[in-house]
């Protein structure tokens, strides 16, 4: 700022009213110059309001706790940022569900959520028997172990049996979560193709509150000012690393927070059919679509990807906790099969349970890996 100041000093002299006018004399020149816009998100907002309303009508089956014994299937999907547990009754309707960030700590968001699940039921008068248990997501292995979990369950089938609970004719499944995505192929009940994300998680759901907290606005807010946005700017479908220069450029150009919103949605589906999936065609995912993942919450990017493949998408009002119900349907399923009592911990025993961490260095090869 010192050297620019310098360079500046044989420059022309201009009051602060006539360089604000200079300024939106050249804004308005710039607009849409080197940036290319895209179509609205929606028309107007009576239609953003007329469709989420119609969205809402996809919702699963819940159920009230009643005092006395209940029996219960346990889902959890530890993610790569977030952590998901869901309870289900012997009809598989949710008795309970618990979202929370990791916050670096897996097996401490799994903890607090099986004691939020306990105070739950001693405030309810309900006695709480754990028939079956199963776990999936990155954390498989680890929350496995720490909590003596029945099952665990791979991400991909865990998504298609929650998907096909909602809809036994689901063709196409989308799941994006936090740094990561998997699109899943079913063709009558079989799973044909499945495809995941590789090393970048451009698209994913921390892409999107990266720049929602960097353009200072919370995430649910951010997505509101992308559906009525006028000129969605065209961002392409690179990293994040990248993609700041593209939204740098936009701001110069005059570009509001609305519009590069809008424009990072629909960055975020084209990464996912063109880069991820690599589609060629729309009718290769099928009429019987479900997208899952938390950051399909975004009403922004559930819309992009509507626009983009023109079919019509069933969003579940648990899309965010969807690995998790597929995981309690996998215990219910194997407990069917092999009858007895849940070794999962018990949840009086969660009071006492304590983890510890140490760093170590491996020598059993010359790279030395450092060890958590």
């Amino acid at each position: 700022a010192w050297g620019a100041a310098l360079s500046a000093e044989d420059g022309r002299s201009l009051t602060a009213k006539e360089l604000l006018e200079e300024w939106k004399g050249n804004q308005a020149q710039k607009i849409n110059i080197l940036t290319h816009r895209l179509d609205p998100l929606f028309p107007n907002e009576d239609s953003y309001t007329q469709w989420r309303n119609e969205k809402s009508l996809s919702s699963m089956r819940y159920a009230r706790w009643e005092p006395g014994i209940q029996e219960a299937y346990l889902g959890i999907d530890s993610g790569s940022t977030t952590t998901k547990i869901i309870l289900l009754n012997s009809d598989k309707e949710i008795l309970f569900t618990h979202y929370v960030s990791n916050n670096g700590n897996p097996i401490l968001a799994v903890k607090e959520g099986l004691i939020s699940l306990q105070n739950q039921c001693a405030s309810n008068s309900v006695i709480l028997h754990i028939t079956g248990s199963c776990v999936t997501g990155y954390g498989e292995e680890l929350i496995k172990a720490a909590f003596g979990l029945d099952e665990g369950i791979i991400e991909t089938v865990a998504h298609y049996m929650a998907a096909r609970q909602l809809n036994e004719r689901v063709s196409f499944i989308l799941d994006i979560g936090g740094q990561d995505m998997k699109a899943i192929f079913v063709d009558k009940g079989i799973l044909t193709r499945m495809e995941l994300n590789e090393a970048c998680s451009s698209g994913c759901g921390s892409f999107i509150e990266t720049f929602s907290r960097t353009l200072g606005h919370e995430v649910s807010e951010f997505a509101r000012l992308a559906c009525l946005a006028d000129s969605p700017c065209d961002l392409g479908t690179r990293c994040t690393v990248f993609m700041n220069s593209n939204v740098k450029q936009a701001q110069k150009e005059g570009a509001g927070v609305d519009d590069i919103s809008a424009g990072l949605a629909y960055s975020v589906i084209k990464n996912a059919l063109f880069k991820v999936i690599k589609i060629r065609d729309p009718h290769d995912v099928g009429k019987h679509v479900i997208v899952q993942g938390g950051t399909f919450l975004n009403d922004a990017v559930l819309r992009a990807f509507e626009n983009e493949l023109g079919v019509d998408v069933v969003r579940p009002d648990i899309a965010g906790l969807m690995g998790a119900y597929g995981a309690a349907l996998h215990a219910m399923a194997q407990r069917a099969l092999h009858a007895g009592e849940s070794t999962v911990l018990s949840l009086d025993a969660l009071n006492a349970f304590t983890h510890s961490v140490k760093q170590a260095r491996c020598g059993l090869c010359e790279n030395h890996c450092r060890l958590t």
